[in-house]
């Protein structure tokens, strides 16, 4: 396992009962090339080292990523003092892709989880003096209901705890190996 995976499962394992840990800032890049930022949930880490976030096909961050599949991640734990800033590669995955794991990470959420994807197309108008219902069936995964898989390409790591404070640059060598370089902070 990757030293930054061992470092991440351990600010993971430090905040598990802070639930601002589970959030982490997610940037693509519009047709225009401009940054797009915003918080996303973390759902977990694949054996082959990939973040996983669920989404919604009809959202600007479904079509950000599949024009520029390049990505950037910032997760920030305020009880350890460490920020992790991934540069990854965004696949979407489909019930057309991958029907049995897009259904398992619909099966996690709670009701409250589900309703969000129940409520209508996304970023459209609505009227702030009506409630938003949830139209559809809780047990069925919706068809614009998605996951994100980012795969971890590198990562700039930085532990602001003690002075000095240590950065540590994660990148894969050419036979795929994880190499780590200490660097000034």
């Amino acid at each position: 396992m990757p030293l930054w995976r061992q470092q991440l499962t351990k600010s993971l394992h430090q905040t598990r009962n802070t639930p601002e840990s589970r959030y982490f800032q997610l940037a693509t890049c519009d047709a225009n090339g401009l940054p797009q930022c915003r918080t996303v949930v973390y759902r977990g880490i694949t054996d082959g080292h990939a973040l996983e976030v669920i989404s919604d096909t009809r959202t600007s961050k479904y079509q950000e990523i599949s024009q520029q599949q390049g990505v950037q991640v910032c997760w920030y734990f305020a009880k350890t003092r460490e920020q992790y800033r991934f540069t990854a590669k965004a696949d979407i995955i489909t019930t057309d892709e991958d029907a049995r794991r897009v259904a398992s990470h619909w099966q996690k959420l709670s009701d409250a989880g589900k309703k969000q994807f129940l409520w209508g197309e996304p970023d459209t108008r609505r009227d702030p003096t009506l409630p938003l219902l949830a139209e559809g069936d809780f047990n069925e995964v919706p068809a614009h209901f998605c996951l994100l898989n980012l795969t971890v390409k590198a990562v700039d790591y930085l532990s602001l705890r003690g002075n000095p404070q240590i950065r540590e640059k994660h990148i894969k060598d050419a036979s795929g190996e994880w190499v780590v370089n200490s660097v000034v902070p």
